[in-house]
């Protein structure tokens, strides 16, 4: 594994994640949550997690099936066809839903009003290009990954911000002309990757052999793609469950999308720099290092989300104050995001499965236990979701999302045992204990300080509306949390571990 393409990526999507963070922000403060935005997320939604997702499925099968190409040209060839029958599969689709759109945007916003039903028509017309430009691009990404071009892939959503960030200070820009330049901004995370695309020989549409739709000839791609939508399924069901209620499908976008952002930034960089190797070795036979280097991954994602989750429980709403709570964006919108966001950070287990780990299965082709499994939660979500969450409210809505999460996490730990052996063995366990230990010394710090004094934690000091100082006072019991738990990982050896990554059992291409 190379470590310093890691922090590069990492470096790549915290810039890009923190252009969508100040998007966000915004977005928040010209438009706060109202039916209008609840429309704009809803349908968005479609976009940004349902067609993400099938970007994401092809991204691993074009990864997968490059390394079992025989040479270079091959590569290229293959590419090229897998492209062209893409492109002209997404543009059918996207014509038959076009066909189907006022049903469809039914489905998506159940709940809008008949006045503004016409204008949720014409967003989802208007966005419906972009599951061509959304899943182009992950192909390309995927290809760009595999010959180990790591940050321009890492970046590749940074056009797309500073265009909404641009339409957003447009005086008067109204939800239907940001929807047009959301689909505009989808168009450019393929622009910005061309270059590097063409500079490594590869063609889009140019090549040798006719035009192939069957993408392989198998229904890999299905398995992958509904594997890979067990996060998108149960935002979009939760969206649509709450749509009745005014702002509520907003704010669980706003959490969930922070959720999302933070886990992202280490979790897709993981995973972009770490599957092209775990797929080379595997395809090798190296089983040993590919459990090494998920023993390895395990525990620096552990080091990263026990504090993650203990940050967000904790100053989760100091948090969303800083980041949203300006404009339209009131103290009241604040509480109610803050309690999703750590609701849903809870699940942040089922998201490393579903994201990383899931591929791994994918390579011993053990795609009963994704596909099964993400039925299976779809499948308990809508039915929690219309026989009781609904007349339970948001906050029950969403901790029963959390929970399928974490049980689904659970399905995937246990079929990797069966491809890559014992990766959760008593040393590894140690390990991870000593992370526990560690959040634990830090959790026992800040008690302490919310006893000694109640003031410097709490969410609103005493003059709120102040200057912004005042929303960073929490930055202060936080820093000694981090500094408590940083010490205790020092102490018990546990950043000695992950600074000794595994360096054996590179793949040829790799030499």
């Amino acid at each position: 594994m190379n470590g310093a393409a890691y922090i590069l990526v990492v470096m790549g999507i915290f810039i890009a994640k923190g252009l969508g963070f100040f998007r966000d922000m915004v977005f928040a403060r010209t438009f706060g949550a109202t039916e209008l935005t609840d429309i704009y997320f809803t349908i968005f939604t479609l976009v940004n997690l349902i067609f993400t997702g099938i970007g994401t499925a092809m991204q691993t099968l074009v990864i997968k099936r490059m390394n079992k190409a025989s040479g270079e040209a091959e590569q290229k060839k293959f590419v090229t066809d897998f492209i062209r029958g893409s492109a002209v599969i997404l543009t059918i689709a996207a014509a038959v839903m076009a066909v189907f759109a006022k049903p469809l945007t039914r489905i998506l916003v159940p709940g809008v009003s008949e006045a503004n039903f016409p204008l949720a028509v014409n967003i989802t017309y208007v966005m419906l290009p972009s599951l061509i430009f959304v899943v182009l691009a992950y192909i390309i990404s995927g290809v760009l990954q595999n010959n180990r071009v790591f940050f321009i892939t890492s970046v590749m959503s940074l056009p797309f911000n500073v265009i909404l960030i641009a339409a957003l200070f447009f005086p008067g820009v109204d939800i239907f002309t940001l929807s047009v330049v959301t689909t505009i901004g989808w168009f450019l995370h393929i622009v910005v990757q061309l270059p590097n695309f063409y500079r490594l020989g590869y063609r889009m549409f140019i090549g040798s052999g006719g035009l192939k739709l069957g993408l392989g000839g198998n229904k890999e791609v299905l398995l992958i793609f509904i594997s890979n939508m067990m996060f998108q399924a149960c935002f979009l069901l939760d969206k649509i469950a709450v749509s009745g209620s005014e702002g509520a499908s907003t704010t669980i976008t706003y959490a969930s999308n922070l959720f999302v952002t933070i886990a992202s930034v280490f979790v897709v960089a993981m995973s972009n720099v770490v599957f092209p190797s775990i797929s080379q070795n595997y395809e090798e036979g190296k089983t040993d290092y590919v459990r090494k280097l998920i023993q390895y991954i395990i525990l620096t994602m552990f080091a990263i989300f026990v504090p993650f989750i203990l940050t967000v429980s904790c100053f989760g709403e100091n948090v969303i104050a800083l980041v949203y709570e300006r404009g339209e964006f009131t103290p009241d919108l604040t509480a109610r995001t803050a309690m999703l966001f750590t609701i849903y950070t809870l699940g942040v287990l089922g998201y490393l499965a579903q994201e990383l780990f899931n591929k791994v299965l994918y390579l011993d082709a053990k795609y009963k236990y994704t596909v099964i499994g993400t039925i299976a939660v779809v499948a308990m979500k809508l039915i929690y979701n219309v026989t009781l969450g609904m007349r339970l409210g948001v906050e029950a809505v969403v901790t029963a999302t959390t929970v399928l999460f974490t049980i689904y996490a659970v399905n995937v730990a246990l079929a990797m045992k069966k491809t890559i052996g014992n990766y959760l063995d008593k040393v590894q366990l140690i390990r991870l204990g000593k992370v526990l230990l560690s959040g634990a010394l830090a959790l026992a710090a800040y008690f302490i300080m919310k006893l000694a004094a109640p003031g410097i934690t709490a969410v609103k000091p005493a003059i709120f509306d102040a200057a912004i100082a005042n929303k960073l006072v929490f930055l202060g019991p936080l820093l000694v949390c981090g500094t408590v738990y940083a010490i205790a990982m020092l102490a018990l050896g546990v950043v000695k571990d992950i600074l000794a990554r595994p360096e054996a059992g590179k793949s040829q291409k790799e030499n």
